[in-house]
């Protein structure tokens, strides 16, 4: 390493500005999606409605994050709030009914006994295939609630029963999570910040 590259804190190319290459492109081609999905969630807030989130793995982590961040990070003086309920905070409720009605049942049956009309259900998925978030979108869409799937890859079976989608286009897990956490903090940030001005609706 040389003391310039020592003084700029950067090395010689390599799998860091791979991955920062890669990213780029991902993150611009969602841009459109991103705000639909902005428009989604600020129509959630605007009613009154409810948000309720579900995904597996690492995906409910994400789910738990996003809640929090909604309901929370979304919060300023102006806005009304936005009310977001993660389908895997509970343990308790999701080994019930999984013990009872089995996994594939554990998001449906919270959502059958909770959801209202106007509410929406955001699903978190890489593969979009999922048989207990896939069975909860396919509830959803009986019920008359919208479903956003945030995929990665080729959706899954969840593109098709999504009103909404955000996709990263990849098929690498990793890079895919990476991408949907940038994204649902931006979408925050820009929640708390421009209550009522959101770039797209679903009608667009």
């Amino acid at each position: 390493m040389t003391q310039d590259s020592i003084a700029t804190g950067r090395t010689a190319r390599g799998p860091w500005d791979e991955y920062l290459g890669t990213a780029g492109p991902l993150l611009e081609a969602m841009g459109d999606q991103v705000h639909r999905l902005i428009g989604e969630l600020d129509e959630v807030r605007r009613d009154g409605a409810t948000v309720y989130l579900a995904g597996n793995g690492g995906s409910a982590s994400a789910a738990s994050h996003l809640a929090q961040d909604l309901l929370k990070g979304t919060s300023a003086e102006q806005n009304p709030p936005l009310r977001a309920i993660a389908l895997t905070d509970n343990l308790s409720m999701l080994t019930a009914y999984a013990n009872d009605c089995g996994y594939e049942r554990v998001f449906v049956e919270p959502l059958r006994l909770m959801a209202r009309p106007g509410d929406r259900l955001l699903v978190i998925s890489c593969s979009g295939t999922s048989p207990n978030v896939v069975a909860a979108a396919r509830w959803a869409k009986e019920a008359g609630l919208r479903v956003i799937a945030v995929t990665a890859g080729t959706g899954g079976i969840l593109r098709d029963l999504a009103d909404t989608e955000v996709n990263a286009p990849t098929k690498d897990v990793g890079m895919a999570e990476a991408m949907h956490s940038m994204i649902f903090h931006f979408v925050t940030q820009f929640l708390r910040d421009n209550s009522g001005n959101s770039c797209h609706s679903h009608q667009d």
